[in-house]
């Protein structure tokens, strides 16, 4: 303790410490005998308990009390004086002096102080639980008129008492007032289900976590994750009960999305694993049926067979490239593209396929970011998105196509942190058709899901779709209601660079009707399916070429090590077993930089790597491929 004492008189003071040694054996003492004295000693840190003599030659001790409390308003004060009248005290203990004594009786002192200490402690207390309670008050009124749960207590029969204003946004309403005279069973749907939920409180007493379907006051679903406790009677019958529903509707949202997303992922890994092996049949059937009808005339018995298997193999390969589209498994050769150009470009052809009795309207934004696309992939998505919706309008529409750009901030709005680019370029396509209801809607992107007749789709054009605008970082969102149309809204990242594009369909159809030539030079064919190997090996013999072949990578790596001067090509599977296409490059490349090379696959899973091929500007020929095409491929390479 340290105790400051206040006194002209030097013996008085003297006296005062003496008493107080004898409870406070420990306590540390300053004198004030002169007014000079008093100020120091206040600039100090302040004192544990002061005391003051009431008559001082230059203050009384009401004057002294002021000053003291002023600076330090919760340091006990005890006033003591040898003269004093009880109006004297009276008028000090209003002031609010701790305590009163006459020096005559300083053996009372240290009793005196120890009161002081404890009423000074207890009001502490008070004064601090009292705030306590006003802070906890006011958190209160926060949480409950600020808070995005929804806070209400409501009767057995359904009478809400009351709730806050997060109750009232969450169901619909406009205002607390309006909520306060609805009953909780219409939001239950009807009395029945609410009736049920009553019995089940009334059984738990309380539900925690409890997953509610509820309606809007509008009749839409919202989902609820619900705390609720009961209050009951002496004979245990309900009376009402209270409880905070958290609007749990978007992450309903979330997880229904996300199952779907996991469904298609697993489809799209049962895809993507047996594309490879069912790549090679195709191009086994393809190969040996084109051999077939180039060596046959069109009169020979067998020649309608063989192009009948030649066009059933060439549909079952256009469908595979459809599913390895649909799980993101397909090589892309991406540039930047204007996605005005694309629509813009599709639109004559979209009039000759869309019925007589739909309108088009294409409205592109001027100012339209680039997108670094596969042009053919993008076009692909506009023509699979514009013949579903003109099988939505069997009896007649409007087809809207628009473009715009998506910032920041939008960007952050609608994804809630699920689209990490700073921009994006919005595609929209949307009809007037007959929409679809909530079922159908979350099953759409399904591969061989159709509403469609038997016999008149494939159901594969959406689940494309979806893939290849998620094998471009993109986005797509769908929203339709029964009788009110459909609307498509694809996001595909934006890039600040615009360039003009040489289109694919500005090419001369010429080049593709031009003779495939042959030549002289020895070309090594690293394939493991045995049959596409003794193709590739006939035709480009046929072409003139000298062809050696592996079977694998470590045995085409052992025959370039021999014949090295002379391989002008290595045509390689990029997955072979013992040794994978990318490290017979890089051995083969070590050796002789100025070996070619064209890589084939069937893109089994994510064993290969897209990056790999594109960024080493590398020509890919996607399995199954006409015999034709490697040629042609392989005389496009050899003389560059």
């Amino acid at each position: 303790m340290r105790f400051l004492i206040i006194d002209d008189n030097a013996a008085d003071r003297e006296l005062i410490i003496r008493q107080l040694q004898k409870e406070f054996q420990d306590a540390e003492f300053s004198q004030v005998g002169r007014p000079t004295e008093l100020e120091a000693v206040l600039a100090q840190a302040p004192a544990d308990f002061i005391l003051t003599d009431y008559q001082l030659n230059w203050a009384n001790g009401l004057q002294i009390f002021e000053r003291v409390k002023a600076l330090y308003p919760d340091v006990p004060v005890v006033m003591f004086t040898g003269t004093g009248s009880e109006e004297v005290a009276v008028e000090a203990l209003r002031a609010g002096v701790n305590n009163y004594i006459l020096k005559k009786h300083l053996d009372r002192l240290p009793i005196a102080v120890r009161e002081s200490l404890e009423k000074t402690r207890l009001r502490k207390q008070y004064e601090e639980a009292i705030s306590q309670l006003q802070r906890s008050e006011e958190r209160y009124r926060e949480i409950f008129e600020q808070g995005l749960t929804g806070v209400f207590a409501v009767t057995p029969e359904g009478k809400l008492l009351t709730c806050n204003p997060a109750f009232a946004r969450i169901f619909g309403f406009a205002s607390v007032e309006q909520a306060l005279e609805a009953n909780l069973s219409t939001l239950y749907g009807g009395p029945e289900k609410y009736a049920s939920f009553v019995q089940q409180l009334s059984q738990e007493k309380r539900l925690e976590y409890s997953e509610l379907e509820l309606l809007r006051l509008d009749s839409s679903p919202v989902y609820i994750v619900a705390n609720v406790v009961g209050s009951f009677d002496t004979q245990g019958k309900l009376k009402e009960f209270t409880g905070y529903f958290f609007d749990n509707t978007e992450q309903h949202h979330l997880a229904g999305q996300l199952q779907q997303a996991q469904r298609l992922e697993s489809v799209g890994l049962l895809v993507s694993g047996i594309a490879h092996d069912f790549n090679n049949m195709l191009g086994g059937i393809l190969g040996y049926s084109s051999r077939g009808l180039s060596r046959i005339s069109t009169s020979h018995p067998l020649y309608n067979n063989l192009a009948h298997i030649h066009e059933i193999a060439t549909g079952a390969a256009k469908m595979t490239q459809q599913l390895l589209a649909f799980s993101r498994r397909q090589v892309l050769e991406p540039a930047d593209v204007d996605l005005n150009k694309v629509v813009k470009n599709l639109l004559e052809f979209l009039g000759k396929i869309l019925a007589d009795h739909i309108d088009i309207m294409f409205v592109p934004d001027p100012e339209l970011h680039t997108v670094h696309v596969d042009y053919a992939q993008i076009e692909q998505v506009v023509m699979n998105l514009c013949i579903n919706a003109r099988d939505a309008m069997a009896e007649g529409g409007r087809l809207t196509i628009r473009t715009r750009n998506v910032g920041h901030e939008e960007v952050k709005r609608i994804s809630h942190g699920e689209m990490p680019a700073e921009a994006y370029v919005l595609l929209t396509v949307q009809d007037t058709g007959i929409g679809m209801d909530e079922q159908t809607r979350s099953r759409i992107f399904e591969p061989f899901f159709t509403t469609k007749e038997v016999g008149k789709g494939t159901g594969l054009g959406l689940s494309m779709v979806h893939g290849i605008v998620g094998q471009h970082n993109g986005y797509i969102s769908v929203d339709s209601q029964v009788g009110k149309g459909t609307t498509f809204n694809i996001y595909l990242p934006a890039i600040d660079v615009m360039h003009t594009l040489p289109l694919p369909y500005l090419q001369d159809a010429s080049e593709d009707a031009q003779e495939v030539r042959g030549g002289d030079e020895t070309i090594l064919v690293v394939e493991d399916d045995p049959d596409l190997r003794y193709l590739m090996e006939e035709a480009l013999g046929d072409y003139g070429y000298t062809v050696m072949s592996a079977r694998d990578g470590v045995e085409g790596l052992q025959l370039f090590e021999k014949h090295k001067d002379s391989i002008a090509l290595v045509i390689s599977d990029l997955v072979t077993p013992k040794m994978k296409g990318k490290e017979l490059y890089d051995r083969i490349h070590a050796m002789s930089a100025e070996t070619h090379f064209l890589f084939v696959s069937g893109y089994h899973a994510n064993q290969i790597s897209q990056n790999f091929v594109l960024d080493k500007g590398f020509v890919f020929l996607q399995k199954p491929f006409d015999l034709d095409d490697l040629a042609a491929k392989v005389r496009e390479i050899l003389v560059q």
